[in-house]
Parts: structure tokens; sequence; C-alpha cells
């Protein structure tokens, strides 16, 4: 039988001034439980002064 997953995908902002601990902690939370990090991207907002990007994760985990 084929394995059966399932998948999430997670949006956030991110800027120079931000503390990747946050971010750490709420990726940790999602392995705990199972996902596991299979993609992301990044853009950086053009409308943005402060070099914030976009970032886009996307996990899944076997059903």
């Amino acid at each position: 039988m084929a394995k059966k997953y399932e998948y999430k995908t997670m949006v956030t902002k991110f800027g120079h001034d931000d503390s990747p601990k946050k971010l750490e902690k709420e990726l940790d939370g999602l392995g705990a439980r199972g996902w596991e990090l299979v993609g992301m991207s990044r853009d950086e907002s053009p409308e943005d002064d402060h070099d914030e990007e976009v970032i886009l994760f996307v996990f899944k985990r076997e059903k």
C-alpha cells in the first residue's frame, strides 16, 4: 500500500531585526507533532523599507 501524506503551509514575515528564536520554537513544535519541512520560498516585499521578507514553509506528515 502506498504511503499517504497530508500537507501544511505556514507563511511568516521575518525582518533583519527579528530574532529567530520565536520562529525556531514554532518550527520545533511542528516537528514534535510529526511535520517534516519539505520546502520553502522567500520573497522580499517591494513595498518594505526595512527588508522584511515573507517566507512560505511547506510541511508534510504521513497520515
